[in-house]
């Protein structure tokens, strides 16, 4: 992470220094453009392909770009909150080696462990000097027009139109997935949009950007409920509730709020709580079934294989191998059928959280939990008052990701898990005290 060095101050330093943030702010503009626009016709994922391909792709730019720059990091200046969430996050990346060095099904874990290192990379991107000021705006504008013309491409799809090209769809149950492929991808990369819409509008002390953030809460509101997305909405609505909070400087409510979410998650990961609370009410394994729109059996199924293998998991990358043989142990344990709709699949657990339990172990959990706290603490503390924009788009792009991955998988979408990677490594850099404005 290329933090500010003393050495700069000579011409052909700033010069070079320059040219490589404008790499690194190039490589992060491809990850975003291309995550949210590229489509290829001809390709077997004509969606997903080209997507992921433009991420690793503007994460190697990136890379070289913070190597070019070749400033050591001054760990010394971070503050202790920083030094604590970058150890926690480096004993993660350790943690999800040894899940992949672990793994039964090697030949999946090894790829997909070097995809995710790749992925990784926006963390230090985002943590780099590049996204000072101008440059992070400029990214901001970059994914808000991404996500907005994918937001009104999905509605007009929701009135009528269609795609001048034929491609099969990734799953979802309307066509109106616009060039994300599903339109529940779009509905998570509208709540982030609407999240920092509200943020803008509530924080910003211009009347032009106040109208722009209200303008793209209002589009991400509509195309969330022409596509009928729980999920989004809810985590749209809890980033609301943060800035709000924020706005109104109520900061121990809206760590009641994350408290009472991991209660919530608590209760139902955690089998004598489960049976105390959620088992008791009336609804049946159908009835919840129904409401969840049929995750049961993939949340059933990535316990029993956090369960099943605790330290390590089954490895990166596995859960879509391993998921249904454990559906099926769990549904003879507990002599309860947990049914798809008819040519449903589950590639994901449609739960972040645990699905990284699954595939790396608890340990792997708890280290992302406590750096994900540490974080969110961090940019509560430093928040003063409405006019500080930055902090509230930030906190509240964060908690739309957090609150999503509960019952969705915005970590594995190219567009939203770009756009949160960058997100989390700029909160890193203004918790480390080196940001400017």
């Amino acid at each position: 992470m290329n933090l500010p060095s003393a050495n700069d101050s000579r011409p052909e330093a700033t010069r070079s220094t320059r040219a490589a943030e404008r790499l690194v702010l190039a490589g992060a503009a491809i990850a975003i453009a291309g995550s949210a626009w590229l489509v290829d016709p001809f390709a077997e994922a004509a969606f997903d392909a080209p997507k992921r391909a433009a991420v690793l792709g503007g994460a190697a730019l990136g890379a070289l770009g913070l190597a070019r720059d070749g400033t050591a990091p001054h760990w010394r200046r971070w503050s202790r909150g920083a030094r604590a969430i970058a150890a926690c996050l480096l004993l993660l990346v350790g943690w999800w080696f040894v899940a992949a060095l672990a793994s039964p099904h090697a030949d999946v874990a090894w790829p997909a462990f070097r995809r995710s290192l790749l992925f990784l990379l926006l963390l230090p991107i985002g943590a780099s000097r590049a996204l000072d000021g101008r440059g992070g705006r400029l990214l901001l504008g970059l994914f808000a027009l991404a996500c907005a013309s994918n937001a009104l491409l999905s509605l007009a799809q929701f009135g009528g139109l269609e795609l001048p090209f034929e491609v099969a769809q990734i799953g979802g149950r309307f066509k109106t997935g616009a060039l994300l492929g599903n339109e529940g991808y779009v509905s998570l990369a509208c709540a982030m949009l609407g999240a920092a819409g509200a943020a803008i509008a509530a924080c910003a002390t211009q009347p032009r950007a106040r109208m722009l953030g209200a303008a793209a809460l209002a589009v991400a509101i509509a195309t969330i409920a022409a596509n009928r997305q729980a999920t989004s909405a809810a985590a749209l609505l809890v980033a609301a509730v943060v800035v709000v909070a924020l706005r109104c400087d109520a900061r121990r409510f809206v760590v009641l709020v994350f408290a009472a979410l991991a209660l919530v998650a608590t209760s139902a990961l955690v089998p004598p709580l489960r049976a105390a609370s959620w088992e008791r009410l009336p609804l049946g394994v159908d009835g919840y079934q129904r409401l969840t729109t049929y995750r049961l059996g993939a949340w059933a199924a990535a316990l029993d294989m956090a369960a099943a293998r605790p330290w390590t998991g089954y490895g990166p990358g596995t859960y879509g191998a391993e998921q249904q043989v454990h559906r099926f142990d769990v549904e003879i344990a507990t002599r309860a059928r947990f049914v798809h709709p008819l040519g449903a699949t589950f590639v994901y657990a449609h739960e972040d959280w645990l699905q990284l339990a699954a595939e790396a172990g608890w340990p792997a959990l708890l280290l992302a939990l406590a750096a994900a706290g540490a974080l969110l603490h961090g940019l509560l503390r430093l928040a003063r008052g409405a006019a500080d924009v930055e902090r509230a788009v930030l906190l509240a792009l964060l908690a739309t990701g957090m609150v999503a991955a509960l019952a969705w998988f915005p970590m594995q979408i190219p567009l939203t898990a770009s756009a949160l990677l960058l997100a989390t490594g700029r909160a890193w850099r203004l918790l480390a005290g080196e940001a400017t404005r």
